[in-house]
């Protein structure tokens, strides 16, 4: 029996387990530090659950991001720990504060498991947490 997907609603932004390992996030509007607060919490009870998991971000409807929210941003990253983050969506002001939220993790010397990338397109996105997948495969086969 195939296991079905978990869904939270946060507002506008939601975020949906895609069985088997997949956590697919899309934040609306205006980031609320309690949202992202109440995210973060959704996301590691379903990654204790399923781990490793890949984590697929969309960042197309996004608006502010403020500096509590980054610092939640900072927290759930360093809980989930992903295998893979493809981020897509993000303009230019997003793609620089993902990239501050990852160095400031390094910088807490935190070692991230997996990289992350950003992708215009899901489909592109999509793809690439595939070949990380299939090369995980292929190295554990090995």
């Amino acid at each position: 029996m195939q296991e079905q997907g978990i869904r939270y609603d946060f507002g506008s932004s939601r975020m949906c387990f895609e069985p088997p390992d997949t956590c697919f996030v899309t934040y609306v509007g205006d980031l609320d530090a309690d949202i992202v607060a109440r995210m973060n919490a959704a996301l590691e009870e379903t990654v204790r659950r399923h781990e490793p998991v890949d984590l697929l971000v969309d960042l197309s409807r996004t608006g502010q991001v403020t500096e509590l929210v980054r610092r939640h941003a900072v927290g759930g990253m360093l809980a989930l720990n992903p295998r893979a983050t493809a981020v897509f969506g993000a303009d230019f002001h997003l793609r620089v504060v993902v990239s501050m939220i990852t160095k400031a993790i390094r910088l807490l010397h935190v070692d991230l498991r997996g990289q992350i990338k950003f992708f215009d397109r899901e489909a592109d996105a999509r793809a690439w947490l595939a070949e990380v997948k299939r090369k995980e495969r292929l190295q554990r086969s090995a």
